[in-house]
């Protein structure tokens, strides 16, 4: 796997010693099971989690008892930012496998902006990039057909488990059912099966026992441009600059 600070480092070049400072504010590394809460929604917040191994997502209860998936992060996401601005956690965090994350505190977070800027500079930019991945979600949801959602989100995961290096031959781990897939998308189940087989039929896919290998990736790519906010061009499959790399 690269190194734990990927995300970071899409927009500083860090050093060593700015690795270790981020590193000593981190809280031991605890092991989450599958199908357990990190904190759920209503939940004290006193900070936001690094995801060092795993699937988790992020999820928030809609008023009819159903449940919206916003994100799913993978190693080398932050968890809870959104939430810092909160008195409560305004998300359930929930783990799709067995993961395993270091809890950065409140009281750290500050520090980290005091005694690694450079750092702080990644962090809070790596969190704006989250922010426009939930803008470009919500266009997957408001403004597209079920097979053009479907193949945005299977680009997506193929993108970002290719820097943790977690693809082989253009297959990757998919441990998420068709029901969480259809909480994602805002798909019911059967739509899901349906839209499932079409990229199938379509050679884009094939699928294994927790596994997907994109087949055709230039025509599950085409499919998913079209759910792209025009801002966001080349936003989810080309890796970014370093403007802070100085």
């Amino acid at each position: 796997m690269n190194s734990p600070f990927h995300r970071l480092e899409e927009f500083v070049s860090p050093t060593e010693p700015e690795k270790s400072k981020l590193q000593r504010h981190f809280g031991e590394p605890r092991k989450i099971g599958r199908g357990q809460s990190i904190r759920k929604e209503g939940d004290r917040i006193d900070g936001i989690f690094f995801l060092l191994e795993g699937w988790i997502a992020s999820s928030i209860l809609l008023r009819d008892g159903k449940r919206q998936i916003v994100k799913i992060h993978l190693p080398g996401d932050l968890l809870g930012c959104p939430s810092l601005a909160l008195r409560e956690s305004g998300e359930t965090l929930e783990a799709l496998t067995d993961a395993r994350i270091s809890p950065i505190p409140n009281c750290a977070i500050g520090q980290i902006f005091k005694e690694a800027p450079r750092m702080a500079v990644g962090l809070f930019l790596s969190a704006q990039k989250e922010r426009v991945a939930l803008m470009q979600a919500l266009a997957w949801v408001g403004a597209s057909q079920a097979v053009e959602r479907l193949a945005a989100l299977l680009i997506d995961l193929h993108h970002r488990l290719s820097v943790v290096d977690q693809v082989s031959d253009g297959a990757f781990e998919f441990p998420l059912t068709q029901f969480q897939v259809g909480e994602i998308l805002g798909l019911t189940y059967v739509h899901v099966n349906r839209t499932f087989r079409k990229l199938d039929e379509l050679g884009c896919i094939r699928r294994g026992k927790g596994r997907i290998e994109i087949t055709d990736q230039a025509r599950l790519q085409s499919l998913a441009a079209s759910t792209q906010p025009s801002f966001a061009g080349a936003f989810a499959w080309e890796r970014l600059g370093k403007p802070f790399a100085a």
